[in-house]
């Protein structure tokens, strides 16, 4: 594939856009139509995230022109995910200061702390996503911000789609919930020793 680097972080952003565009264009700027966005920007940043916290155990596991591409582009489609989330808070923001009510009271105050934590992380992820940084930090201290802040983003997806599961409507959202629970068996597959062949010795 020829999508490589920051031509595929900028063609998935204007893509993004624009459909937050046509979106808004059909249904005009209202709280329904920006919790519509802020719901689809949440399944794109997941999605996102997914290929990016994957792409290393999809490899390993069942390689392929499309797993070796996705390795190789995994810093610019972290940066992609960064930057529908970052559009996915914008929207968030927007719903709370032009339409609080009933949003804002939905919301739990451990909701917004555990989230402003995950935009932490995401930020500082995507601020390292440079060789700069990893020579500047040392490889062990940038691998440790990167492992816990993408734990942490991951279980902020798990606790999101289950609250939507219970919400509902269950058919819509549970394949979601799904897709994310299976990430992290995915993720450590290729760290799970193969089994011995059958009548190997001891």
């Amino acid at each position: 594939m020829n999508l490589q680097g920051w031509r595929l972080t900028t063609l998935v952003t204007c893509l993004i856009v624009v459909g937050l565009l046509f979106n808004f264009g059909l249904a005009g700027w209202n709280a329904p139509a920006i919790h519509q966005a802020i719901d689809a920007t949440g399944r794109s940043s997941l999605i996102l995230f997914a290929i990016a916290f994957t792409s290393s155990s999809l490899e390993s596991l069942w390689p392929s022109s499309l797993s070796r591409w996705t390795l190789r582009n995994r810093r610019w489609i972290g940066l992609s995910f960064a930057s529908s989330h970052f559009i996915h808070l914008g929207l968030i923001v927007s719903m709370t200061v032009l339409f609080p009510d009933p949003f804002v009271s939905q919301q739990s105050m451990a909701q917004w702390v555990f989230g402003g934590l995950a935009y932490g992380f995401v930020f500082l992820m995507a601020l390292t996503s440079t060789d700069q940084a990893q020579h500047w930090m040392g490889m062990k201290n940038w691998k440790r911000l990167h492992f816990v802040g993408s734990h942490w983003i991951w279980v902020l997806f798990l606790l999101t789609y289950v609250k939507h599961v219970k919400e509902g409507p269950l058919g819509f959202y549970l394949p979601f919930l799904v897709f994310t629970l299976a990430l992290i068996p995915i993720r450590y597959a290729k760290h799970i020793p193969p089994k011995a062949p059958l009548g190997a010795s001891m």
